[in-house]
Protein backbone atom coordinates (compact mmCIF):
# COMPACT_ATOMS: atom_id res chain seq x y z
CA UNK A 1 0.00 0.00 0.00
CA UNK A 2 1.35 3.42 -0.93
CA UNK A 3 1.17 6.28 1.49
CA UNK A 4 -0.82 9.26 0.36
CA UNK A 5 0.44 12.67 1.42
CA UNK A 6 -1.95 15.57 1.79
CA UNK A 7 0.04 18.80 1.72
CA UNK A 8 -1.80 21.71 3.31
CA UNK A 9 -0.97 25.42 3.47
CA UNK A 10 -3.27 27.56 5.61
CA UNK A 11 -4.74 31.03 5.33
CA UNK A 12 -5.28 32.36 8.86
CA UNK A 13 -8.66 34.12 8.76
CA UNK A 14 -11.37 35.27 11.10
CA UNK A 15 -14.08 32.60 10.88
CA UNK A 16 -17.49 32.43 12.52
CA UNK A 17 -19.27 29.35 13.80
CA UNK A 18 -22.44 28.49 11.91
CA UNK A 19 -25.43 29.73 13.86
CA UNK A 20 -25.07 33.48 14.12
CA UNK A 21 -28.33 34.69 12.57
CA UNK A 22 -31.96 33.91 13.29
CA UNK A 23 -33.80 31.79 10.71
CA UNK A 24 -36.73 29.41 10.28
CA UNK A 25 -36.28 25.68 10.02
CA UNK A 26 -38.39 22.58 9.42
CA UNK A 27 -38.54 20.07 12.26
CA UNK A 28 -39.81 16.59 11.42
CA UNK A 29 -42.76 15.32 13.49
CA UNK A 30 -42.56 11.51 13.08
CA UNK A 31 -45.73 10.89 15.13
CA UNK A 32 -47.79 12.37 12.28
CA UNK A 33 -46.23 10.28 9.51
CA UNK A 34 -48.77 9.49 6.73
CA UNK A 35 -51.66 10.69 8.90
CA UNK A 36 -54.91 12.40 8.04
CA UNK A 37 -54.74 15.26 10.57
CA UNK A 38 -57.52 17.37 12.07
CA UNK A 39 -56.77 20.17 14.58
CA UNK A 40 -59.81 20.17 16.88
CA UNK A 41 -61.12 20.70 20.39
CA UNK A 42 -62.82 17.33 20.40
CA UNK A 43 -64.22 17.42 23.94
CA UNK A 44 -65.02 21.13 24.16
CA UNK A 45 -62.36 21.74 26.80
CA UNK A 46 -60.89 24.83 25.09
CA UNK A 47 -57.70 22.85 24.54
CA UNK A 48 -56.96 22.07 20.91
CA UNK A 49 -55.26 18.81 19.97
CA UNK A 50 -54.57 16.92 16.76
CA UNK A 51 -56.83 14.07 15.73
CA UNK A 52 -54.84 11.54 13.68
CA UNK A 53 -56.08 8.95 11.26
CA UNK A 54 -53.31 6.46 10.47
CA UNK A 55 -54.13 3.22 8.73
CA UNK A 56 -57.14 1.68 10.50
CA UNK A 57 -56.72 3.74 13.67
CA UNK A 58 -57.69 7.06 15.19
CA UNK A 59 -55.61 8.67 17.91
CA UNK A 60 -55.08 12.03 19.60
CA UNK A 61 -51.74 13.82 19.53
CA UNK A 62 -51.19 16.37 22.30
CA UNK A 63 -48.00 17.70 23.89
CA UNK A 64 -45.88 15.14 22.06
CA UNK A 65 -47.97 12.17 23.23
CA UNK A 66 -50.14 9.93 21.05
CA UNK A 67 -53.23 8.48 22.78
CA UNK A 68 -55.31 5.75 21.07
CA UNK A 69 -58.94 6.55 20.36
CA UNK A 70 -60.34 4.02 17.85
CA UNK A 71 -59.05 0.91 16.11
CA UNK A 72 -60.28 -1.60 13.56
CA UNK A 73 -61.74 0.89 11.07
CA UNK A 74 -62.39 -0.78 7.73
CA UNK A 75 -60.03 0.70 5.15
CA UNK A 76 -57.29 3.31 5.44
CA UNK A 77 -58.40 6.59 6.99
CA UNK A 78 -58.13 9.46 4.49
CA UNK A 79 -60.06 12.30 6.18
CA UNK A 80 -61.75 13.16 9.49
CA UNK A 81 -64.37 15.67 10.63
CA UNK A 82 -65.66 16.49 14.10
CA UNK A 83 -68.92 18.28 14.83
CA UNK A 84 -72.48 18.04 16.06
CA UNK A 85 -74.45 15.99 13.53
CA UNK A 86 -77.32 14.66 15.68
CA UNK A 87 -78.13 17.88 17.55
CA UNK A 88 -77.05 16.77 21.04
CA UNK A 89 -74.54 19.63 21.43
CA UNK A 90 -71.61 17.21 21.48
CA UNK A 91 -69.05 16.37 18.83
CA UNK A 92 -69.48 13.30 16.69
CA UNK A 93 -66.81 11.94 14.35
CA UNK A 94 -67.10 11.34 10.63
CA UNK A 95 -64.29 9.18 9.25
CA UNK A 96 -63.60 8.62 5.55
CA UNK A 97 -61.59 5.69 4.24
CA UNK A 98 -60.24 4.52 0.89
CA UNK A 99 -62.59 1.54 0.99
CA UNK A 100 -65.10 2.71 -1.61
CA UNK A 101 -65.00 6.27 -0.31
CA UNK A 102 -66.81 5.06 2.81
CA UNK A 103 -68.11 7.44 5.47
CA UNK A 104 -68.32 6.04 9.00
CA UNK A 105 -69.99 7.80 11.93
CA UNK A 106 -68.96 7.58 15.58
CA UNK A 107 -70.46 8.98 18.78
CA UNK A 108 -69.06 8.97 22.30
CA UNK A 109 -70.97 6.86 24.81
CA UNK A 110 -69.67 6.31 28.35
CA UNK A 111 -66.19 7.57 27.40
CA UNK A 112 -66.02 5.16 24.45
CA UNK A 113 -66.38 5.98 20.77
CA UNK A 114 -68.89 3.68 19.06
CA UNK A 115 -70.22 3.31 15.55
CA UNK A 116 -73.70 4.64 14.86
CA UNK A 117 -75.81 5.28 11.80
CA UNK A 118 -75.43 3.76 8.36
CA UNK A 119 -72.19 3.70 6.40
CA UNK A 120 -72.38 5.81 3.25
CA UNK A 121 -70.27 5.48 0.10
CA UNK A 122 -69.19 8.11 -2.42
CA UNK A 123 -67.01 5.73 -4.50
CA UNK A 124 -64.03 8.05 -4.61
CA UNK A 125 -61.23 8.57 -2.11
CA UNK A 126 -62.18 11.45 0.20
CA UNK A 127 -59.43 13.96 1.00
CA UNK A 128 -61.32 16.53 3.08
CA UNK A 129 -64.33 16.56 5.41
CA UNK A 130 -65.98 19.45 7.26
CA UNK A 131 -69.17 19.79 9.26
CA UNK A 132 -71.26 22.96 8.80
CA UNK A 133 -74.88 23.89 9.41
CA UNK A 134 -75.97 25.23 6.02
CA UNK A 135 -79.67 25.55 6.90
CA UNK A 136 -79.08 26.68 10.52
CA UNK A 137 -81.39 24.01 11.95
CA UNK A 138 -78.99 22.79 14.64
CA UNK A 139 -78.09 19.60 12.77
CA UNK A 140 -74.62 19.44 11.26
CA UNK A 141 -74.29 19.03 7.50
CA UNK A 142 -71.28 17.54 5.71
CA UNK A 143 -68.93 19.05 3.14
CA UNK A 144 -66.81 16.54 1.20
CA UNK A 145 -63.95 16.96 -1.26
CA UNK A 146 -62.74 13.89 -3.17
CA UNK A 147 -59.42 12.95 -4.71
CA UNK A 148 -60.78 13.55 -8.21
CA UNK A 149 -61.72 17.10 -7.26
CA UNK A 150 -65.48 16.77 -6.77
CA UNK A 151 -67.41 18.46 -3.96
CA UNK A 152 -70.41 16.85 -2.25
CA UNK A 153 -72.76 18.41 0.28
CA UNK A 154 -74.79 16.05 2.46
CA UNK A 155 -77.60 17.74 4.38
CA UNK A 156 -78.64 16.43 7.77
CA UNK A 157 -82.28 15.46 8.17
CA UNK A 158 -82.77 14.76 11.88
CA UNK A 159 -79.33 13.21 12.09
CA UNK A 160 -79.41 11.33 8.79
CA UNK A 161 -77.15 12.72 6.07
CA UNK A 162 -78.72 12.76 2.61
CA UNK A 163 -77.12 13.88 -0.70
CA UNK A 164 -78.00 17.52 -1.37
CA UNK A 165 -75.58 18.93 -3.98
CA UNK A 166 -72.46 17.95 -5.88
CA UNK A 167 -70.19 19.73 -8.32
CA UNK A 168 -69.94 18.89 -11.99
CA UNK A 169 -67.94 15.63 -12.24
CA UNK A 170 -66.40 16.90 -15.49
CA UNK A 171 -64.72 19.79 -13.62
CA UNK A 172 -61.89 19.71 -11.05
CA UNK A 173 -62.53 21.70 -7.88
CA UNK A 174 -59.20 23.08 -6.62
CA UNK A 175 -60.62 24.88 -3.58
CA UNK A 176 -63.80 25.02 -1.53
CA UNK A 177 -64.47 27.19 1.52
CA UNK A 178 -67.44 27.99 3.73
CA UNK A 179 -68.00 31.60 4.78
CA UNK A 180 -70.99 33.56 6.07
CA UNK A 181 -70.53 36.50 3.72
CA UNK A 182 -73.48 38.64 4.79
CA UNK A 183 -73.33 37.40 8.39
CA UNK A 184 -76.99 36.38 8.43
CA UNK A 185 -76.31 33.03 10.13
CA UNK A 186 -76.48 31.02 6.89
CA UNK A 187 -73.04 30.17 5.49
CA UNK A 188 -72.29 30.36 1.78
CA UNK A 189 -70.23 27.86 -0.20
CA UNK A 190 -67.37 29.30 -2.27
CA UNK A 191 -65.69 27.01 -4.77
CA UNK A 192 -63.10 27.41 -7.52
CA UNK A 193 -62.69 25.26 -10.61
CA UNK A 194 -59.28 24.57 -12.07
CA UNK A 195 -60.61 25.58 -15.51
CA UNK A 196 -60.88 29.21 -14.39
CA UNK A 197 -64.12 29.79 -12.52
CA UNK A 198 -65.11 30.84 -9.02
CA UNK A 199 -68.67 30.75 -7.74
CA UNK A 200 -70.68 31.28 -4.57
CA UNK A 201 -73.71 29.18 -3.65
CA UNK A 202 -76.31 30.13 -1.08
CA UNK A 203 -79.19 28.10 0.30
CA UNK A 204 -82.42 29.10 -1.39
CA UNK A 205 -85.50 27.10 -0.47
CA UNK A 206 -84.83 23.44 -1.18
CA UNK A 207 -81.54 23.86 -2.99
CA UNK A 208 -78.43 25.91 -3.66
CA UNK A 209 -78.64 29.00 -5.86
CA UNK A 210 -75.72 30.82 -7.48
CA UNK A 211 -75.21 34.08 -5.65
CA UNK A 212 -72.18 35.25 -7.64
CA UNK A 213 -69.62 33.99 -10.13
CA UNK A 214 -66.45 35.19 -11.81
CA UNK A 215 -63.95 34.05 -14.44
CA UNK A 216 -60.40 35.10 -13.50
CA UNK A 217 -57.63 35.03 -16.11
CA UNK A 218 -55.87 31.66 -16.27
CA UNK A 219 -56.30 28.34 -14.53
CA UNK A 220 -57.10 28.61 -10.83
CA UNK A 221 -54.43 27.20 -8.49
CA UNK A 222 -55.61 28.21 -5.01
CA UNK A 223 -58.63 29.55 -3.13
CA UNK A 224 -58.37 31.00 0.38
CA UNK A 225 -60.74 32.96 2.60
CA UNK A 226 -59.89 35.69 5.11
CA UNK A 227 -62.57 35.50 7.81
CA UNK A 228 -60.83 37.65 10.42
CA UNK A 229 -61.99 40.99 8.99
CA UNK A 230 -65.07 43.16 9.50
CA UNK A 231 -65.93 42.34 5.91
CA UNK A 232 -64.83 38.76 5.07
CA UNK A 233 -62.74 38.37 1.92
CA UNK A 234 -61.88 35.56 -0.47
CA UNK A 235 -58.91 35.25 -2.83
CA UNK A 236 -57.86 33.15 -5.78
CA UNK A 237 -54.45 32.88 -7.41
CA UNK A 238 -54.25 31.74 -11.01
CA UNK A 239 -51.62 30.04 -13.16
CA UNK A 240 -50.77 33.53 -14.44
CA UNK A 241 -49.82 34.36 -10.84
CA UNK A 242 -52.53 36.96 -10.64
CA UNK A 243 -54.14 37.39 -7.24
CA UNK A 244 -57.82 38.36 -7.22
CA UNK A 245 -59.76 39.36 -4.13
CA UNK A 246 -63.43 40.08 -3.42
CA UNK A 247 -65.59 40.92 -0.44
CA UNK A 248 -69.24 41.42 0.43
CA UNK A 249 -69.85 45.02 1.42
CA UNK A 250 -72.91 47.23 1.48
CA UNK A 251 -75.16 44.48 0.18
CA UNK A 252 -73.03 43.69 -2.88
CA UNK A 253 -69.83 41.89 -3.86
CA UNK A 254 -66.97 44.14 -4.93
CA UNK A 255 -63.38 43.65 -6.06
CA UNK A 256 -60.89 44.16 -3.21
CA UNK A 257 -57.49 43.23 -4.67
CA UNK A 258 -55.92 42.61 -8.05
CA UNK A 259 -52.16 42.30 -8.50
CA UNK A 260 -49.43 39.97 -9.73
CA UNK A 261 -48.07 37.62 -7.07
CA UNK A 262 -45.18 35.90 -8.83
CA UNK A 263 -43.71 34.93 -5.43
CA UNK A 264 -46.71 32.77 -4.54
CA UNK A 265 -46.62 28.99 -4.87
CA UNK A 266 -49.08 26.44 -6.16
CA UNK A 267 -50.85 25.95 -2.81
CA UNK A 268 -51.89 28.71 -0.41
CA UNK A 269 -53.28 28.66 3.12
CA UNK A 270 -54.38 31.64 5.20
CA UNK A 271 -53.78 31.58 8.94
CA UNK A 272 -55.57 34.42 10.81
CA UNK A 273 -53.14 36.67 12.58
CA UNK A 274 -50.17 35.07 10.84
CA UNK A 275 -50.42 35.56 7.09
CA UNK A 276 -50.52 33.71 3.80
CA UNK A 277 -48.59 30.42 3.75
CA UNK A 278 -47.26 29.51 0.33
CA UNK A 279 -46.10 26.05 -0.78
CA UNK A 280 -43.96 26.30 -3.90
CA UNK A 281 -42.15 23.53 -5.74
CA UNK A 282 -39.54 26.14 -6.77
CA UNK A 283 -38.85 28.17 -3.63
CA UNK A 284 -40.13 26.00 -0.75
CA UNK A 285 -42.49 27.08 2.02
CA UNK A 286 -42.90 30.79 2.76
CA UNK A 287 -45.06 33.02 4.92
CA UNK A 288 -46.25 36.28 3.38
CA UNK A 289 -47.91 39.34 4.81
CA UNK A 290 -50.77 40.33 2.56
CA UNK A 291 -50.80 43.96 1.45
CA UNK A 292 -53.41 45.82 -0.61
CA UNK A 293 -51.41 45.48 -3.83
CA UNK A 294 -48.55 43.10 -3.01
CA UNK A 295 -47.26 40.46 -0.63
CA UNK A 296 -44.21 40.81 1.65
CA UNK A 297 -42.18 37.78 2.62
CA UNK A 298 -41.81 37.27 6.38
CA UNK A 299 -39.73 34.08 6.18
CA UNK A 300 -38.98 31.16 3.92
CA UNK A 301 -37.69 27.59 4.27
CA UNK A 302 -36.23 26.44 0.93
CA UNK A 303 -36.23 22.88 -0.31
CA UNK A 304 -39.55 21.88 1.24
CA UNK A 305 -42.81 21.27 -0.62
CA UNK A 306 -46.22 19.74 -0.06
CA UNK A 307 -49.93 20.18 -0.72
CA UNK A 308 -51.43 20.25 2.77
CA UNK A 309 -50.80 22.56 5.73
CA UNK A 310 -52.45 23.59 8.99
CA UNK A 311 -51.73 25.80 12.00
CA UNK A 312 -51.43 24.39 15.50
CA UNK A 313 -50.17 25.86 18.79
CA UNK A 314 -48.54 28.86 17.19
CA UNK A 315 -46.73 27.05 14.37
CA UNK A 316 -47.45 26.02 10.77
CA UNK A 317 -47.36 22.31 9.98
CA UNK A 318 -47.17 20.88 6.50
CA UNK A 319 -47.12 17.46 4.92
CA UNK A 320 -44.46 16.77 2.30
CA UNK A 321 -45.29 14.71 -0.77
CA UNK A 322 -43.80 11.56 0.82
CA UNK A 323 -46.21 11.79 3.79
CA UNK A 324 -43.69 13.28 6.25
CA UNK A 325 -44.96 16.11 8.44
CA UNK A 326 -42.84 19.09 9.44
CA UNK A 327 -43.34 21.87 11.96
CA UNK A 328 -41.93 25.24 10.95
CA UNK A 329 -40.32 27.09 13.82
CA UNK A 330 -37.79 29.81 14.46
CA UNK A 331 -34.33 28.40 14.94
CA UNK A 332 -30.92 29.74 15.82
CA UNK A 333 -29.36 28.93 12.43
CA UNK A 334 -27.28 26.12 13.99
CA UNK A 335 -26.73 23.34 11.45
CA UNK A 336 -26.53 19.68 12.45
CA UNK A 337 -24.05 17.26 10.89
CA UNK A 338 -24.90 13.65 10.00
CA UNK A 339 -22.83 10.68 8.90
CA UNK A 340 -25.50 8.96 6.82
CA UNK A 341 -28.33 8.86 9.40
CA UNK A 342 -26.17 9.26 12.51
CA UNK A 343 -26.01 12.66 14.20
CA UNK A 344 -22.31 13.55 14.59
CA UNK A 345 -22.72 17.30 15.17
CA UNK A 346 -20.62 17.29 18.33
CA UNK A 347 -17.75 15.53 16.54
CA UNK A 348 -17.40 17.87 13.55
CA UNK A 349 -16.79 21.59 14.11
CA UNK A 350 -18.48 23.54 11.32
CA UNK A 351 -17.70 27.12 10.32
CA UNK A 352 -18.70 29.45 7.51
CA UNK A 353 -16.46 31.74 5.48
CA UNK A 354 -17.64 33.82 2.51
CA UNK A 355 -20.99 31.97 2.66
CA UNK A 356 -19.22 28.59 2.23
CA UNK A 357 -19.18 25.82 4.82
CA UNK A 358 -15.80 24.57 6.01
CA UNK A 359 -15.26 21.35 7.97
CA UNK A 360 -12.53 20.30 10.40
CA UNK A 361 -10.43 17.92 8.27
CA UNK A 362 -8.88 16.12 11.24
CA UNK A 363 -12.27 15.38 12.81
CA UNK A 364 -13.91 14.34 9.57
CA UNK A 365 -11.00 12.00 8.81
CA UNK A 366 -11.70 10.14 12.06
CA UNK A 367 -15.34 9.66 11.02
CA UNK A 368 -14.30 8.42 7.59
CA UNK A 369 -11.85 5.92 9.10
CA UNK A 370 -8.91 7.34 7.18
CA UNK A 371 -5.37 6.39 8.21
CA UNK A 372 -3.39 9.34 9.50
CA UNK A 373 0.35 9.33 8.82
CA UNK A 374 1.98 9.51 12.27
CA UNK A 375 4.61 12.08 11.40
CA UNK A 376 2.06 14.55 9.98
CA UNK A 377 -1.50 14.77 11.27
CA UNK A 378 -2.67 16.23 7.93
CA UNK A 379 -1.39 13.43 5.72
CA UNK A 380 -3.69 10.48 5.10
CA UNK A 381 -3.66 7.10 3.42
CA UNK A 382 -6.65 6.59 1.17
CA UNK A 383 -6.65 3.02 -0.10
CA UNK A 384 -4.14 2.74 -2.96
CA UNK A 385 -4.67 6.18 -4.49
CA UNK A 386 -2.38 9.17 -4.29
CA UNK A 387 -3.90 12.54 -3.47
CA UNK A 388 -1.80 15.70 -3.32
CA UNK A 389 -3.22 19.13 -2.63
CA UNK A 390 -1.21 22.01 -3.99
CA UNK A 391 -2.77 25.17 -2.53
CA UNK A 392 -0.20 27.43 -4.22
CA UNK A 393 -1.64 26.54 -7.62
CA UNK A 394 -5.12 25.62 -6.34
CA UNK A 395 -4.68 22.15 -7.79
CA UNK A 396 -5.29 18.60 -6.63
CA UNK A 397 -3.37 15.70 -8.14
CA UNK A 398 -5.27 12.45 -8.03
CA UNK A 399 -3.33 9.54 -9.54
CA UNK A 400 -1.61 12.03 -11.88
CA UNK A 401 -4.96 13.57 -12.79
CA UNK A 402 -4.82 17.31 -12.14
CA UNK A 403 -8.01 18.78 -10.66
CA UNK A 404 -8.40 22.51 -9.93
CA UNK A 405 -9.92 23.54 -6.60
CA UNK A 406 -11.90 26.71 -6.02
CA UNK A 407 -11.69 27.21 -2.26
CA UNK A 408 -8.53 27.54 -0.15
CA UNK A 409 -7.71 25.43 2.88
CA UNK A 410 -8.24 27.50 6.04
CA UNK A 411 -6.89 27.37 9.57
CA UNK A 412 -8.73 27.88 12.85
CA UNK A 413 -7.21 27.14 16.27
CA UNK A 414 -4.33 25.41 14.54
CA UNK A 415 -6.55 22.95 12.68
CA UNK A 416 -7.22 22.68 8.95
CA UNK A 417 -10.72 23.34 7.60
CA UNK A 418 -11.69 22.37 4.05
CA UNK A 419 -14.74 22.94 1.89
CA UNK A 420 -17.01 20.18 0.57
CA UNK A 421 -15.21 20.01 -2.79
CA UNK A 422 -12.31 18.11 -1.16
CA UNK A 423 -14.30 15.16 0.24
CA UNK A 424 -15.13 13.35 -3.04
CA UNK A 425 -11.38 12.68 -3.28
CA UNK A 426 -11.73 10.59 -0.13
CA UNK A 427 -14.81 8.78 -1.45
CA UNK A 428 -17.43 10.93 0.27
CA UNK A 429 -19.87 13.65 -0.71
CA UNK A 430 -21.63 16.38 1.25
CA UNK A 431 -25.38 16.96 0.93
CA UNK A 432 -27.11 20.06 2.36
CA UNK A 433 -30.72 19.82 3.50
CA UNK A 434 -31.50 23.52 3.74
CA UNK A 435 -35.06 23.00 4.99
CA UNK A 436 -33.90 21.18 8.11
CA UNK A 437 -30.39 22.71 8.23
CA UNK A 438 -28.69 19.35 8.04
CA UNK A 439 -25.23 18.64 6.64
CA UNK A 440 -25.11 15.00 5.56
CA UNK A 441 -21.94 13.04 4.72
CA UNK A 442 -22.72 10.20 2.30
CA UNK A 443 -20.20 7.64 1.09
CA UNK A 444 -19.70 7.30 -2.66
CA UNK A 445 -19.64 3.52 -2.84
CA UNK A 446 -17.38 2.32 -5.62
CA UNK A 447 -16.07 5.82 -6.30
CA UNK A 448 -12.64 4.47 -7.22
CA UNK A 449 -13.89 2.09 -9.91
Amino acid sequence: MRKVFLYVVFSILVLSPVGAASTYIAVEVPELQNAAVLPTDLYGSNEASLLLGQGHKLSIYSDGTVLPLLDGISGRVTAIAAGDINGDFRNELVVATDSGGALYFFAERNALWERHGQTQYLWDTITRLEIHDFDSDGWGDLLVLTEKGQVHVLLSSEGTLVPFWKSDPAEVVVGVEILDLDQDGYPELIYALQSGYIGILTLDGQGFATLWENYPWGLVESLVVLPDQPSPEWLVVTSQKMLYGWRFRGGEITSSRLFEGSELGEHLFYFPGEGLLSLSSKTGVSLFQLQSSSVTEKWTVPGLYGKHAFFYQGAPYLQALDGTYFRIEQGNAAWRVFLHNKDVTESVPLIRHNEIFYYSLSDVAVLFGLMEVPENRWRYVVDHHEIILDPHENLVKFDNLVIPINNPVLEKDGLPYVSAEVFPLFGWRVELDTARQHVIFQQNWGWWL
